[in-house]
This record gives structure tokens, C-alpha cells and sequence, in this order.
């Protein structure tokens, strides 16, 4: 049965569609042009036709149609699913109940557990108390209603026995978040005798909740709050509270008002500043910011003032930075959090917004306020506190900017000031991450970026390959690279023999097939001097290089096992053994 995703890839060719928003190069079989995602010279953007797959050799983006579209418009997979069924002439079906995806259980189950909970939070005695001290804290019943604020009740299963019988499995819920798997194989409610307020993505699909505890009755072993824990549906580092509520007017205003928590952004709105979202506790993200950027490039924090707040908003701050935003900073009168402020007086937050301080600003009077800048000592504190944040905003002006302003403050000369800033090493921590990633990786792989290459060279050119094929007997370790060789070999397929690889190998394995032929193939028109004979012939001599290596680093480690053992006859079968590799004509 074809579902809407395939229907609309079949209906649209790949070329039309990008090529409707940059200009297509034909090169070969593909076509290439230079990437809208990155600055570039060359073009390293390769687009198939054949394979209805785009990617960038610079950026490493790709993907199909969706992905392009998701990207270069900055929509979520559900508004980009639309745009191309329009364009396709698709009507987009209900998904039937009898083919429902995973990922369509879990949003059902939140969306079943969000009507739980605002039922019982308006019939239930407890959850009108809750009412009550929403009302006291500031809410209006109106709002309350419109933000969809439940309850959730004191006994440990009464959401998993509602669940059960609308069908949905004790596993099904602990896979949305909502329940947890305890000792005995016993299960229970994840929120319980709780404030709810229900997540929604940007389409306003409910995918998560936060729950406060009862106020009347606090839990000293839980936290105040607790958060649906990453799901299928729910990622926390992409997920903005209120976005879905707040980006029209995010839009309008041309600015992007940042909370901590979910009161602050519902007193907000009701106090008429609806372009307000909040980070749900954690510090901004850079998929965070990547979203908020498609609306507005204006970003006003208001955080809690105290230690971990500071903190928070200048992890976040320094992302926000390094993206190019504007990044402002509201200060509340006596460190209040906004909702309070608004609670108190509505036109005290509003002042407040109108008057937020600049980012370095701000930094620059708090490390004033903290340091004696008419001393040595506290000039040079100050200056170390805030040169690393200036130096991650990557416009010169604008740094050229602060530094004289910061200069001014501090009464220290500019040329020092820029020559400290010199001194600072920008880390990338996103770098730094995929290093971490990479080295981990190769903990468990350690031949895979060298057998993806050799393995897409051997199904993309299979007449040479077969010259080779007796070499190659052994050398993949990659369970994966060896499942797709063992059945290459088997079956001799084509390398453009879709329809066979298709009936052939399991759907996870021919996409990474088809992905691996379109790189080596969109490489290879890359190259201005490519010998497809000698690539091969060059990865078999690499992969038998790193095979012996590792051979021997293994009798090595043996042979000093036996030697610590006092194993002599094992040393001597080990050495000689090691011996008889080093000496054998496969030695690289």
C-alpha cells in the first residue's frame, strides 16, 4: 500500500523542484550548482535525478525533496508535507487506525492524555483547587481553558488504566513518556497529583508535558517541576513552549521574547506580548535557535537573575551570538521572574521589554558591579569576563564596536583590549562534539568511513570491481557493509539495477545503498581527474594496510599477556606467529 510520502515522490521529479529555487548544472548523470546552504566558490551541491537525492559534498546536507524543501524554508516535515502534496496534487489522507506508524501511536496517546488531564482538572475537587491557585497566581479561567492547563490525578495508574482501555499497551505509553516501568515488572503514571501543561511542536500537536507539583501538597522526594523525558515526538533541544501560539506575532513584532518557564509565557500573553516562548529550562540550543531564526533575528532574554539562571542565559546567549542574533537582555525590578512582574503590574513588564539592555551591555555593568575597575586586578577581571563573550559575535564592526565601548567603562586602552581578544581561541564546541562522536564511533567501527567509500566504489563500477573481488574476501568488518557486499556479490547486481537491490536487501540497507553510489558517483563528477580503477585498487590497499595493523596489535597485546603470565611456550608461538606476518608477502 503506497502512503502519501511515496505517492507525492513519485507524482514530482527532484529537478523540478529544486530546480525552482536555484539554478541546476547538469554534470554526467546528476546535476550539480552551487549550495544555497553555504558560501561557496565551487559547487560541491550534487543533485540525482535517478535517485531522486540531493546532497552537499561542503555542508554534508541531503536528502530527498522533503529534506530540500524543510530546508531552504525553515518548515517542520508536516508543512513541508503539505506544501508538496499541494504541488503534487495530492489530497492528504487520515492515516488508517490498522496501519498507524509509531510515531502516529504517540502522538495519539498525548493527545488522548492532554484531554485526560484538562478533564480532570476541570471536574475533579483537586483540580479545581489547582484552578484556584492558578487564578490567585495571576491567570485569567479564559486562559487557563485556552492553554489547555490540566491536572493530573494522585493514584499511581489512573492515566495508564484510561489509556488501557482506549487500546494502547502499558509499553506504548512508556514509549510517549507518560509511564514509567518500576520493580516487579509493575508499572505507573509518570505525573501524578500534578499541574500539567501540556508541549505542543510548532503545529501545535501536543508531543510532551511539564508537571508542577501540587502546591497544597508538596512532593519533597520529586522536583517541583518534572518534563516527558526525549521521545519519538519529543525533543527537548528543538522544542520551543508556546511557539506554535507565538510565531505569528514573533513575525509582526520582529522580535523574540525568551522565558524560563511556562507561566512566565502564558502570563505574557495574556498580558499582550504574545511573541514570548520559553526554553522549558534548559539552555538555548542551537536547533533552537536555527527555529526562532526563521521568524526573527531579534532575541530579548528574560531569565531568572540568580547564579544557575546567569548561567543558563549566557550558554544560550553565546549560541545566539555566534547565529547572528541581536541579543538583548530584560532585567526585572528585584529579580523578579515575569510573571510576577506582570502579576504586580503589567506596564512594569512592559517598561521592562522596552528597555531591555544589549547582551554585552548587560555583561559589561554585572562585571563592573562585581569588580574594582579602578584597580589593576579589577580591570583585568572585567576584561577576561567579557572579552570571550564579545569575541564570539562574528561581526568585525560590531566588535570593533563593544571593545571601545567596553574600553570607555574600563578605562583600558583599546589596543590592549584588542590585543587580548587576539589571544582567545575560539572553540567550536560543535566540532568539539562531533570529534567526540567520531572518536567514539571509531571505537566500534574503526574501518567504516573507509569501507563506505570502498563499498560505494564496488557498487558504483561493479566490471572493475569483479578483477579485484578475490582481494576483497574478508577485508569489510562493518556488519552492515558486509551484508550489502555479501549480497551484491551473490546476486551480481547492477550497479543501476535499482529494482533488483530494491528486492534484495532490506529497506534500511538499499537507502544506504543508493546513498552510497550517489556520493561516490556525485564525487567522482566532482574530481577534475578521477580513476575509478585506481580508487579501488588504492582502498583494498588500505583496508589489507589497516587489517594487518591490527592483526599485529593484537599478537603484540597477546604476546605481552603471555610475557605478565610467564607463558613462555605461548610467548614463543605468539612471536613466532608475529614473526611469520611481518615476513608474509600481504605485510604492507
Amino acid at each position: 500500500m503506497i502512503n502519501s510520502v511515496d505517492e507525492i515522490k513519485n507524482r514530482l521529479d527532484i529537478i523540478d523542484v529544486i530546480g525552482g529555487y536555484i539554478k541546476l548544472q547538469k554534470a554526467g548523470r546528476n546535476y550539480k550548482a552551487n549550495c544555497p546552504f553555504h558560501s561557496e566558490k565551487t559547487p560541491s551541491f550534487m543533485v540525482s535525478p535517478e535517485r531522486q537525492l540531493w546532497r552537499c559534498f561542503g555542508c554534508n546536507k541531503g536528502g530527498s525533496i522533503f529534506d530540500f524543501v524543510m530546508e531552504i524554508e525553515g518548515l517542520e516535515f508536516s508543512e513541508a508535507l503539505k506544501i508538496l502534496a499541494q504541488r503534487a496534487g495530492i489530497e492528504l489522507k487520515k492515516i488508517d487506525p490498522k496501519v498507524k506508524t509509531e510515531k502516529t501511536k504517540l502522538y495519539e496517546i498525548c493527545s488522548l492524555a492532554n484531554l485526560f488531564f484538562i478533564k480532570q482538572f476541570q471536574a475533579g475537587k483537586t483540580g479545581k483547587e489547582m484552578e484556584s491557585y492558578l487564578i490567585k497566581r495571576g491567570l485569567k479561567k479564559k486562559i487557563i481553558q485556552e492553554w489547555q492547563i490540566g491536572y493530573a490525578p494522585k493514584r499511581w495508574n489512573s492515566l495508564l488504566d484510561f489509556l488501557k482501555k482506549k487500546g494502547y499497551s502499558n509499553e506504548d505509553v512508556i514509549k510517549s513518556g507518560l509511564a514509567v516501568k518500576g520493580e516487579g515488572n509493575k508499572h505507573y503514571d509518570r505525573f501524578r497529583d500534578r499541574i500539567i501543561f501540556p508541549i505542543k511542536d510548532i503545529n501545535g500537536t501536543t508531543v510532551g508535558f511539564t508537571g508542577r507539583e501540587n502546591p497544597n501538597n508538596p512532593n519533597e522526594k520529586m522536583g517541583k517541576y518534572i518534563n516527558t523525558p526525549n521521545t519519538f515526538v519529543y525533543d527537548k533541544s528543538r522544542i520551543l513552549y508556546g511557539l506554535d501560539k507565538a510565531k505569528e506575532a514573533i513575525r509582526k513584532n520582529n522580535l523574540c521574547i525568551l522565558v524560563e518557564g511556562q507561566t512566565d509565557v502564558i502570563m505574557s500573553h495574556q498580558a499582550g506580548f504574545s511573541n514570548t516562548i520559553a526554553s522549558s529550562g534548559t539552555a538555548l540550543t542551537e536547533e533552537q535557535l536555527k527555529i526562532i531564526k526563521r521568524y526573527t533575528s531579534n532575541l530579548a532574554t528574560a531569565f531568572d537573575m540568580d547564579s544557575a539562571g546567569e548561567i543558563a542565559t549566557k550558554k544560550g546567549i553565546g549560541l545566539a551570538l555566534e547565529s547572528g542574533f541581536n541579543a538583548k537582555v530584560i532585567v526585572l525590578p528585584e529579580n523578579q521572574d515575569p510573571a510576577d512582574c506582570i502579576r504586580k503590574k503589567d506596564s512594569l513588564w512592559s517598561k521592562s521589554v522596552e528597555n531591555a539592555n544589549h547582551l554585552i551591555d548587560f555583561y559589561i555593568e554585572r562585571a563592573i558591579s562585581k569588580n574594582d575597575i579602578n584597580s589593576v586586578e579589577g580591570k583585568k577581571n572585567t576584561a577576561s569576563e567579557i572579552l570571550p563573550v564579545i569575541k564570539k559575535i562574528n561581526n568585525s564592526v560590531e566588535q570593533s564596536y563593544w571593545i571601545q565601548e567596553l574600553a570607555k567603562k574600563t578605562m583600558i586602552q583599546e589596543k590592549a583590549l584588542f590585543e587580548e581578544l587576539e589571544k582567545i581561541k575560539e572553540v567550536n564546541k560543535y566540532y568539539q562534539e562531533n570529534i567526540i562522536k567520531e572518536n567514539i564511533n571509531t571505537n566500534y567501527h574503526q574501518h567504516s568511513p573507509l569501507e563506505e567509500y570502498t563499498l560505494g566504489l564496488v557498487l558504483t563500477y561493479p566490471k572493475i570491481f569483479r578483477k579485484y573481488k578475490d582481494k576483497v574476501c574478508g577485508l569489510f568488518t562493518d556488519d552492515c557493509i558486509k551484508k550489502i557486499f555479501e549480497i551484491f556479490k551473490e546476486k551480481k547486481i547492477k550497479k543501476n539495477d535499482l529494482k533488483t537491490l530494491k528486492c534484495n536487501l532490506p529497506e534500511e540497507l538499499f537507502e544506504k545503498t543508493n546513498d552510497l553510489i550517489f556520493k561516490t558517483e556525485s564525487q567522482s563528477s566532482l574530481a577534475q581527474e578521477f580513476n575509478p580503477e585506481k580508487e579501488i585498487e588504492f582502498c583494498f590497499y588500505q583496508l589489507e594496510k589497516k587489517n594487518m595493523q591490527k592483526e599485529m596489535s593484537r599478537l603484540n597485546l597477546a604476546i605481552k599477556q603471555a610475557e605478565v603470565q610467564k607463558d613462555f611456550k605461548l610467548v614463543k608461538k605468539l612471536t613466532n606467529d608475529f614473526n611469520k606476518l611481518i615476513n608474509s608477502n600481504k605485510v604492507i
